[in-house]
């Protein structure tokens, strides 16, 4: 094959050109610190740079989550074991206002503190994180509890909130529940301790029937009623409300206990709006207490016509604290609410050890992600740096041949 000069300077242009780019690419890796700059550079690396790109992100959202879960959860617990501690306290008084011996000064002491911790457990039911109430379920803008204007016995504040789970979605298969509703830790707890100290000041009207031997007295005396209306109960005199037993209670409609009894008398009054409870004694006693306490307190019985409360009567609370035995039997409903909390507290120490699980493995997936992405990236500065001396070399040399090829003229062939 004739080789002609200007296809040897043809080839050398064209391999100097080559080399060239070698050495700029070597260049543009070692200033970036990256294997390529482009997507065209390696469109395959490209695409597992940016996967790699969009788990890290997922992975840093997570942690966020946790983050604001870990938060909430140690603000509940905080806030748990501060009721608890108000519970336990509020407890000791109880028993200790239970003792007959006490004098008045005494329990009005007891009743001050007492009050302070009603006040405190309501303060805090009320606990933020950050803007965020944390008791208020979804509606965390809304303050949970606020007092009610003179609010009667299990009405003394009004919870706010809703019943709705507040959520995190801490990876990609958990999404977890970090709430909890404040009607349902707080509600009674408060309403528990108001009612102790109302008992510590003042008496409440309330009306008590016989003792029945069993359900099957109770449900023998109301035969077949048919519709009789059977007993009329107004309290505070402001609302009435007719009591009604109507159907075979010796047979189809008997009651199978006396929590059935409570909760048929209760649903009446309630549907009325009357401020009234009822409860039901160990001896099987019906009792209707108005919710109000004080002189102001009032129940009247009218229309009693089976004489299920013991006939028609008026009785009135008074200005007196309760007795002992009638304090103590609260004792019972701060032992339920301390087991709750204990078991509340169980509960969120739990999801807190769960998520401390998973933030470990998040960041563990963290620093492997960005092994993986660092390793389909980043350049080897040392094996470039290496490279780089060669690519200068040859470089070198290609413009070393090419000047003795390009000194080369007319004159040169003529001699």
């Amino acid at each position: 094959m004739r080789v002609t000069n200007s296809m040897m300077v043809r080839n050398m242009l064209d391999h100097l050109q080559k080399n060239l780019g070698d050495l700029n690419n070597l260049n543009e890796q070692l200033s970036s610190g990256k294997l390529f700059q482009m997507p065209s550079d390696a469109p395959i690396k490209v695409a597992d740079s940016m996967n790699y790109k969009a788990q890290l992100n997922r992975n840093n959202q997570f942690q966020r989550n946790l983050d604001q879960a870990e938060n909430w959860l140690n603000t509940t617990e905080s806030a748990l074991k501060s009721g608890t501690e108000v519970i336990q306290r509020a407890r000791e008084l109880t028993i200790y206002a239970a003792n007959d011996s006490m004098t008045s000064d005494d329990r009005k002491m007891v009743a001050k503190e007492m009050k302070e911790l009603r006040d405190e457990l309501i303060d805090i039911s009320n606990a933020k994180l950050g803007d965020s109430y944390i008791f208020s379920g979804q509606k965390t803008g809304e303050k949970p509890f606020e007092v009610v204007e003179n609010g009667g016995i299990g009405n003394h504040v009004k919870y706010n909130g809703d019943s709705n789970d507040v959520n995190r979605r801490l990876n990609e298969n958990v999404n977890m529940n970090i709430n909890l509703s404040g009607d349902q830790v707080f509600k009674n707890e408060i309403e528990n301790i108001n009612k102790v100290y109302q008992s510590l000041v003042s008496t409440r009207a309330e009306v008590k029937s016989k003792e029945y031997k069993d359900i099957t007295k109770f449900n023998n005396l109301l035969g077949d009623a048919g519709a009789a209306e059977n007993f009329k109960i107004t309290v505070d005199d402001v609302v009435s409300e007719v009591v009604t037993f109507s159907g075979d209670y010796t047979g189809a409609d008997e009651f199978e206990d006396f929590e059935e009894v409570k909760s048929h008398i209760q649903k009446q009054l309630d549907d009325a709006g009357v401020e009234a409870e009822v409860d039901i004694t160990e001896n099987n006693e019906i009792i209707i207490k108005s919710k109000s306490s004080g002189s102001d307190s009032k129940i009247e019985i009218s229309q009693d016509n089976f004489n299920i409360i013991g006939g028609n009567r008026i009785v009135e609370g008074t200005n007196e604290a309760y007795k002992g035995e009638e304090i103590g039997n609260n004792l019972s409903e701060m032992d339920a609410s301390i087991n709750k909390y204990a078991e509340l507290r169980s509960q969120v120490g739990g999801k807190l050890q769960r998520t401390g699980n998973i933030i470990d493995r998040l960041e563990a997936n963290e620093v492997h992600l960005r092994s993986l992405k660092s390793k389909n990236e980043d350049a080897d500065l040392a094996e470039v740096i290496t490279e780089l001396k060669m690519e200068e070399t040859v470089y070198r040399a290609s413009l070393a041949s090419g000047s003795r090829i390009m000194q080369q003229s007319l004159v040169d062939f003529i001699r």
